[in-house]
């Protein structure tokens, strides 16, 4: 044999999409490649972009993220914005049904009727013993709670207007039964603001809003309720609204025996009623008569039936009053849960008396930070 043969080594290679040279994806066909081996480093997409207001699914086990992983975005439905980013309100994604009855010695509610209802809790653990109490609230933002402000106020044998410290409260929302907190949202205050002249002997200005540590996740069972239009005169006579609460559902008990038994005598169920606003000078009189000092106020209306038997009562305290609004189709949020006489809940002649939400719009605006006004309702679906 004449002369010396010489071999090369050589190899066919294929790197198909999902490897990385360097740095820079390769897409290369068959061919010839030297030695050393070209190594083949899997992408990696890295962690799944956060979705607002919706869920990321990882198809793939142990949740990786590399060449032909599968994750899976979806948004929660049904998801409503506004105009300046304000959330549409007032919305639920069930209907209201047309016959309601009270609270005291009412009807459960279904879960999802008033995606707005706030359970508000406050235990003020620097007192001994220590305090607990609660009361209602209504979502107005991803962000804000409005309530009540004898709700928030730090419990004083004297008159003095403090309110609780923000590290008391805690606000849940999306909850049906209060022996089931498992599948409700659950958030921190990170503000308590209560209206600067309320008044604790007359229940004046009785109004107050909460902010939360993080805006809370929004879906069927968890929504917004609408502000009315800043109008002095609130809601029509005799115009209907609803109202939910977890507070007394027996109508014979009576305020002594509600201290005493604590909270056995609450509702597990949320609860709600269909009251009738009650013309303004008939409530005046209808407390007027009575011996005590009880003014109610032009920032005050009330609502009830003439015979009794449907109410609110303890515990409600602080609950939004609703009403469907004729031109956008929208409930409205005209009423807070504030006082009452000091009979049985339900008493013939003895009406619930509301804070009158009109009056505070802008002030409610104020705080929140937003622009005023409720501005076109815009609905994406």
């Amino acid at each position: 044999m004449e002369g010396e043969a010489e071999w090369e080594k050589a190899a066919v290679v294929t790197l198909e999409d999902g490897c990385t040279e360097g740095g820079k994806k390769l897409r290369l066909g068959r061919g010839l490649e030297p030695h050393p081996w070209t190594e083949c480093q899997v992408v990696d997409c890295g962690a799944p972009t956060e979705l607002e207001h919706g869920l990321v699914t990882f198809f793939t086990r142990n949740n990786l993220t590399t060449y032909k992983s599968e994750i899976r975005y979806s948004c929660q439905q049904p998801y409503y914005k506004m105009l300046h980013n304000i959330t549409v309100c007032g919305q639920p994604s069930r209907s209201l049904p047309n016959l309601v009855k009270r609270i005291i010695g009412g009807r459960n509610a279904e879960p999802g009727l008033f995606p707005w209802q706030a359970l508000i809790v406050v235990e003020d653990t620097s007192r001994v013993p220590n305090d607990k109490w609660f009361g209602s609230g209504a979502l107005l933002s991803e962000s804000w709670i409005l309530t009540a402000a004898h709700v928030l106020r730090s419990q004083r044998r004297d008159n003095t207007v403090i309110p609780v410290s923000k590290e008391h409260v805690t606000v849940y929302l999306g909850l049906h039964d209060v022996r089931d907190k498992s599948g409700a949202v659950n958030s921190s205050a990170s503000r308590v603001v209560l209206h600067p002249d309320f008044n604790i002997q007359n229940y004046n200005h009785d109004i107050a809003l909460v902010q939360l540590q993080e805006p809370v996740p929004l879906g069927p069972h968890v929504m917004p309720i609408c502000l009315p239009r800043p109008e002095p005169e609130g809601p029509a006579p005799h115009v209907l609204g609803l109202v939910a609460g977890w507070g007394i559902s027996n109508p014979n008990v009576t305020v002594d025996e509600i201290i005493s038994s604590g909270t056995r005598t609450l509702s597990d169920v949320l609860q709600y009623v269909k009251l009738p606003v009650v013309p303004h000078a008939e409530c005046k009189a209808s407390y007027e008569s009575r011996s005590g000092n009880y003014s109610v106020t032009e920032n005050m209306f009330c609502a009830g039936y003439y015979e009794g038997g449907k109410d609110t009562c303890l515990g409600d305290s602080g609950g939004a009053f609703v009403i469907l609004d004729d031109l956008s189709q929208h409930w409205v949020a005209q009423g807070l849960v504030s006082w009452g006489g000091p009979e049985e809940c339900g008493s013939k002649q003895v009406y619930g008396v509301y804070t009158k939400v009109s009056n505070y719009v802008d002030w409610v605006w104020e705080q929140m930070g937003s622009p005023q006004g409720l501005g076109e309702l815009q609905v994406e679906r």
